[in-house]
């Protein structure tokens, strides 16, 4: 409203100008004035409408060294700092999708938004643990393994999962807005996840040991149509949980299925919101909270207990404290 303002203030003058003058010559040329500077009244708006927005999803900021470890500091210039676990990154890397996946990190550990992570237990256990979240690229993934050998990093720093720029898929401004899908939403999980797996071991346990039991990993059985330690060649019919990806075999099957079932629950499956579970349908088939309750009951109630403070709402990369 505000540039239609300026650019009729500036034109009035000219109108006035045209009524009481023939002078075509002189016209022409206070309407080029106009038009410049019309353009660069716009081209004003939209810097400053793109650095208030900016703003907006700078809830976190961007440091160029970790503050503790500098033996990440070689390879990687971009670190932010979210409730205690860092995204890592580099500055090769747009910022618009570093801060992206820092919001959807906050908005797992603080899905409720009240400034306070939800789940105590399961965020102290990767804040001590030193989990960390690389947003990057495979040449800056592999040169920060190959620079961290004999350092404190290279046994100390642990991960779980990447952001891949140029590979993975980011939904800037959130799957409900933009209707497409968001790999921060799984990556950022399976690494939110470890921290569940290693604190309640009894109900979301994820062992190496095949033959230790947990109420996840039971769940899943029953979702796979029976304990397979390795991916078999085919699924019983009644399964509704069919990965079959040879490289992933048990302990990483149940990761999967915790992120597949979660994200049913949270809604970010929907047909509505985007395509991912139809384009899904080969490996998980339950889209809807309510779907999950009809067909894995088991796993349903498990991340419904009011026990445990799982995410209920979808990450959005739109982090705020209410």
């Amino acid at each position: 409203m505000k540039k239609i303002i300026y650019i009729l203030i500036f034109l009035l003058p000219i109108f006035l100008f045209a009524c009481s003058s023939n002078n075509e010559a002189e016209l022409k040329s206070q309407l080029e004035i106009a038009e410049q500077k019309n353009s660069e009244l716009i081209k004003e708006a939209e810097a400053k409408a793109k650095s208030e927005a900016k703003e907006e999803n700078s809830y976190f900021k961007l440091l160029s060294k970790h503050p503790k470890y500098d033996c990440m500091n070689k390879d990687l210039n971009v670190f932010v700092d979210v409730f205690g676990i860092y995204l890592i990154s580099h500055n090769s890397i747009p910022e618009e999708y570093i801060l992206h996946s820092a919001n959807i990190l906050a908005e797992f550990i603080d899905n409720d938004m009240d400034g306070i992570p939800d789940e105590q237990k399961v965020w102290k256990y990767l804040v001590n643990n030193n989990y960390v979240v690389p947003v990057w690229t495979q040449k800056l993934r592999e040169d920060y393994f190959q620079n961290v050998r004999g350092t404190y990093c290279e046994d100390n720093i642990r991960m779980g999962a990447s952001m891949y720029y140029g590979e993975d898929q980011w939904a800037i401004g959130g799957i409900n807005e933009r209707g497409t899908w968001d790999t921060n939403l799984e990556e950022i999980w399976h690494i939110i996840s470890r921290g569940w797996y290693n604190v309640y071991l009894e109900e979301f346990g994820n062992h190496e040991n095949v033959n230790r039991s947990s109420k996840l990993r039971d769940a899943m059985d029953l979702a796979r149509g029976g304990k397979f330690e390795f991916v078999p060649e085919s699924y019983p019919e009644n399964a509704w949980y069919t990965y079959y990806d040879q490289s992933c075999i048990y302990q990483c099957q149940a990761s999967e299925y915790f992120y597949w079932a979660l994200m049913a629950n949270i809604g970010a499956l929907d047909p509505l919101i985007t395509d991912k579970c139809d384009e899904s349908k080969h490996e998980w088939y339950i889209c809807t909270k309510d779907d999950l309750k009809i067909t894995d009951k088991a796993m349903y109630d498990l991340l419904n207990n009011s026990k445990f403070k799982l995410p209920k709402n979808i990450p959005q990369g739109n982090y705020s404290v209410n």
